[in-house]
């Protein structure tokens, strides 16, 4: 389980990456983000830079997936990815439907990430509900859940009061 985990929470911040540090040399439109997401988390106000809050539909092998992504001047991202997204509706977040919530201890070091994901075999470990959903257009709605240290779970943290309001790339 822990290699599942440890994987996925590499394949989270990858595509973290591409998506919200990507750069375009031909003169074209890049895939920096429009939109907002907003968390409390353990606490603590977490607002996403608007050029670092993106959301990106994909589809494959007729499964519709769905990724929301805001990211801080601080190095801290919440990423959520619906797999078999359907439009509007509440989703759970576990091992499927992942939430992640990410940090750099050191933002000079890549390998200092804390990765804290949902991914923990159980059922549900929080929640997102699709307010609204235009394909390609915006998607608007909340979230929450419980994140679980990928290299000790039984360290956590709470991601509360979730709201976004995302142009779709």
């Amino acid at each position: 389980m822990k290699t599942i985990t440890r994987i996925t929470s590499v394949l989270l911040f990858s595509l973290f990456a591409l998506t919200a540090c990507s750069k375009d040399d031909d003169g074209g439109t890049s895939a920096a983000g429009n939109g907002e997401l907003t968390a409390t988390v353990d606490g603590a106000s977490f607002e996403s830079f608007p050029e670092a809050t993106t959301a990106v539909e994909s589809n494959a092998g007729g499964v519709q997936t769905l990724t929301i992504s805001g990211g801080t001047m601080d190095s801290e991202n919440i990423q959520i990815m619906i797999i078999g997204f359907e439009g509007v509706g509440t989703y759970d977040l576990n091992s499927v439907s992942l939430g992640s919530y990410t940090y750099l201890e050191d933002t000079s070091n890549f390998n200092s990430a804390m990765v804290f994901t949902t991914s923990t075999g159980a059922a549900s470990n929080g929640e997102i509900k699709i307010a609204e959903y235009t394909a390609g257009g915006t998607v608007t709605g909340t979230f929450n859940f419980t994140g679980y240290l990928t290299s000790n779970t039984s360290q956590t943290v709470a991601v509360t009061n979730g709201a976004f309001n995302v142009t779709i790339q």
